[in-house]
């Protein structure tokens, strides 16, 4: 029996009327951290995107058996949440509403702001006046304060400080080991958990390891 948690299949993600992303299948088992590494232009943060539900795709997508498919909101009501790297900002709020606003139950924001004191020594500040490393830091926290059975992460550590890049790697690690899967977006796989399941090149996925090699337990 199939352990995927996400399933990819026949998916294809246009930019400016070409396609960047053309994978034919891309799964990701329950307690996986799956690393896919890519230069910049393989489409990456448009693999991200369009799984978020913010860039027009074409094929299927399934968390846990079950198709997900359109806007980010109705995505991660279905088990799909991501963070990505296209230039947007969360404004409107302060970091701790955004978090509330993003926490699929009570208690959740919480958690987040003691993960990442970086986010809670700025609780109250407006969301829109956050450095770029901290806006960073807000978006991956409010993707996973859905609580989502996958979590898309687009290059999270780029640009951050040592503490908080720990952090996510912790965050991304503790995520998959409770039995999730969590897909990590990296164009340096220095700067990934751990060697990449796959290369995406001009949109296109080359298997290079096994989802075996890539599960995560509570006790590692």
């Amino acid at each position: 029996m199939s352990t995927a948690l996400l399933e990819v299949e026949r998916y294809r993600v246009a930019l400016g009327g070409r396609t960047v992303v053309d994978i034919e299948r891309l799964s990701i088992d329950a307690g996986e951290l799956a690393v896919v590494v890519g230069d910049a232009g393989s489409g990456k943060t448009a693999l991200a995107a369009g799984l978020a539900g913010s860039l027009p795709e074409q094929g299927w997508v399934r968390v846990a058996g079950a198709r997900v498919d359109g806007p980010a909101p109705r995505r991660r009501r279905a088990g799909l949440s991501a963070a990505v790297r296209d230039g947007r900002r969360i404004a409107g709020c302060t970091v701790v509403e955004a978090l509330t606003l993003a926490s699929a139950r009570n208690g959740v924001a919480q958690q987040m702001l003691e993960r990442f004191p970086q986010l809670a020594t700025r609780r109250r500040v407006p969301a829109v006046h956050l450095s770029g490393g901290e806006q960073q830091l807000l978006q991956i926290a409010c993707a996973w304060c859905a609580r989502p059975r996958v979590l898309v992460l687009d290059s999270p550590t780029v640009g951050l400080a040592v503490d908080a890049a720990t952090a996510v790697t912790g965050l991304a690690r503790d995520h998959a080991a409770a039995g999730d899967a969590v897909l990590w977006l990296e164009q340096d796989a220095r700067a990934a958990p751990h060697a990449p399941r796959a290369a995406l090149v001009s949109g296109q996925v080359q298997v290079l390891g096994s989802a075996a090699a890539n599960r995560v337990s509570a006790e590692d």
